[in-house]
């Protein structure tokens, strides 16, 4: 496609490297023994962004690729030549099991997830492995895990589940201990549908409301009332939200930039497929990615989130629920490239950079 950001090959990487102090010349009059400094510097030109792979889950229907059920696990892809390797693995498994929403650790050694089966439908938190997807830790009920700080993890819970007032909360639990502290109260007729932290600029939260005069918005809570929630035991109330969309505003999904100064988010318009963009706190502004191809104008794009040094947004496009791709959208030139091609046969979601 001709507005496809392109990616240095092997080819190209190396041609940046100096070669001037490889000459012959310069050859002969190396030590016998050339000291090697480990690890040897990237060039300058080469973002480190390109070497984080992209966490998500995914799944394919039955008969598709081998797949005995609808089994939901967690893969990553690389930028660099989107390469895909599958983290948890249940597809020889005849019962539905579901792990999804990975969210990568401080230390990048493993991931937060939710996980559930059809013998057990009560989602919970779980630690595993980011090299081997094994089990590490078991943690509470809940969903959509985000990390707070190496040692706490923020989630979503019911509140008064099983009852006409059910609504979704943000909780956070200590890991050693799993002690959980209630941290919003977005009151009756509402629910928070996802989050994103920033140390600096707080916690953004998808915030829904139906009936007569139904709303999605983005809200956020700054940090320091995140904190004071968290000693205190004491919900910040909806009246304590900030929103930075406006109400008429159809939006989802945030994911804060690295400067905290922007939110990656998903919006759409009845009738419309959803596409995805970001705003600019500072003036409320919405800037839209370019949608597919008018070839294909009922494709979705959804989830989007930058990279960590905020050049570029990965999202995915494709059909509701059936299948999507990766694709990744540079910042400065409006450019996209398609990431990942596993000819339409899985659906992505929830990605985490």
């Amino acid at each position: 496609m001709s507005n496809r950001v392109v990616v240095p090959s092997v080819d190209e990487v190396a041609s940046r490297i100096r070669l001037d102090r490889f000459t012959p010349g310069a050859l002969a009059n190396l030590p016998a023994k050339i000291p090697i400094r480990i690890p040897v510097p990237i060039p300058p030109r080469i973002h480190p962004w390109l070497f984080r792979d992209i966490a998500y889950f995914s799944y394919a229907f039955p008969g598709v690729a081998g797949e005995t059920t609808s089994q939901e696990d967690i893969f990553t892809v690389g930028v660099i030549g989107g390469s895909i390797r599958r983290v948890t693995d249940d597809s020889a498994s005849g019962v539905m099991k579901s792990d999804r929403d990975p969210a990568w650790s401080p230390s990048r050694t493993s991931f937060a997830i939710h996980t559930a089966t059809i013998a057990d439908p009560v989602s919970r938190l779980v630690i595993i492995s980011a090299a081997t997807g094994a089990v590490m830790q078991t943690l509470v009920p809940g969903h959509s895990p985000e990390w707070l700080d190496a040692s706490t993890l923020l989630f979503l819970d019911e509140v008064d589940a099983g009852t006409d007032d059910v609504r979704t909360d943000v909780f956070c639990v200590d890991i050693a201990s799993h002690a959980v502290t209630r941290l919003t109260d977005v009151g009756l007729g509402a629910s928070i549908g996802g989050l994103s932290w920033h140390p600096a600029a707080g916690l953004a939260m998808s915030f829904a409301r139906e009936g007569a005069s139904p709303q999605w918005s983005i809200a956020v809570i700054p940090a320091a009332g995140v904190g004071a929630a968290r000693s205190t035991g004491t919900p910040v109330p909806l009246s304590a939200f900030t929103f930075v969309t406006p109400p008429t505003a159809r939006v989802a999904a945030p994911a804060w930039s690295p400067t905290g100064d922007r939110i990656a988010l998903s919006t759409w318009a009845d009738g419309s497929p959803s596409r995805v963009g970001f705003l600019t706190v500072a003036t409320g502004a919405i800037t839209l990615v370019p949608g597919p191809d008018p070839s294909e104008p009922t494709l979705n794009d959804y989830g989007a989130v930058f990279s960590r040094d905020g050049r570029t947004i990965a999202f995915t496009r494709g059909e509701e629920d059936e299948w999507s791709e990766i694709w990744l959208y540079s910042v400065a030139s409006g450019h996209s490239r398609q990431l990942t091609d596993e000819g339409r046969t899985r659906f992505k979601g929830a990605l985490d950079w």
